[in-house]
C-alpha cells in the first residue's frame, strides 16, 4: 500500500503492522530518528489514557480515536507520522488509510515480521517500553493477520534495520 499525494511538502503516514514482538517499535524509533517523524504508538497512547489497561472494546475505541487525532494533527502540520500498532486486519488499518487520504498525505504500509520462534523468544523475556504483550497475546493474534491491499514494504526484523530505514526514507522522499 504505497501511494503518493498531490502536493509538495505534505507528510507521509508510515503505517507499521505486524504481530507482537515483531520489532515495530524498534523500527519506528529508527524511522523517527532518520525522518524527524512523529511517532504515534498505540501502546503508549493506551498507557497514557489507561494506566492499568483492561483491553476492553471501549478502551480500544478510545485509544485508536486518540491515536488518529494525534496522527491527523501531525499530518495537517505537514509532518511525517509513523503509526505503530499491530494493525493486523483491513478493518484495523481502514481508519488510518482514510486519514491519509483525507489529509492529502502519502501512505506507506510496512509489515514487520520475524519467524514465530523469534517472536516467542522476544515475548518470553522482560520487555522495555509500553507493550504488555506476551506469548498468549501472540497466540490469540496469529490467526487475525490479513494481507495489505496493494504494495507494501516487508521487513524481517532479524536483520539490521539500517537498509530498511534507508529504503523507507527514499520512498517517503519520492512521495513528497
Amino acid at each position: 500500500m504505497v501511494s503518493g499525494n498531490c502536493g509538495g511538502g505534505e507528510g507521509v503516514l508510515i503505517l507499521l503492522w505486524g504481530l507482537p514482538g515483531a520489532g515495530k517499535t524498534t523500527l519506528a524509533r529508527a524511522l523517527v530518528g532518520r525522518l524527524g517523524a512523529v511517532h504515534v504508538e498505540s501502546d503508549a497512547v493506551r498507557k497514557r489514557l489507561f494506566p492499568a489497561p483492561a483491553y476492553t472494546a471501549d478502551e480500544h475505541g478510545a485509544v485508536f480515536a486518540k491515536a488518529e487525532a494525534l496522527a491527523r494533527e501531525a499530518l495537517e502540520a505537514g509532518r511525517h507520522v509513523v503509526f505503530d500498532a499491530t494493525n493486523l486486519t483491513r478493518r484495523d488499518r481502514r481508519r488510518f488509510v482514510g486519514l491519509a487520504r483525507a489529509a492529502g498525505a502519502g501512505l506507506l504500509a510496512v509489515r514487520v515480521t520475524a519467524p514465530e520462534e523469534v517472536l516467542r523468544q522476544r515475548l518470553s523475556r522482560p520487555r522495555e517500553g509500553y507493550s504488555d504483550a506476551g506469548v498468549p497475546v501472540l497466540e490469540r493474534m496469529q490467526g487475525r493477520v490479513e494481507r495489505v491491499e496493494g504494495r507494501a514494504v516487508v521487513v524481517d526484523s532479524r536483520f539490521p534495520f539500517e537498509p530498511t530505514v534507508t529504503l523507507i526514507a527514499r520512498l517517503v522522499e519520492e512521495m513528497r
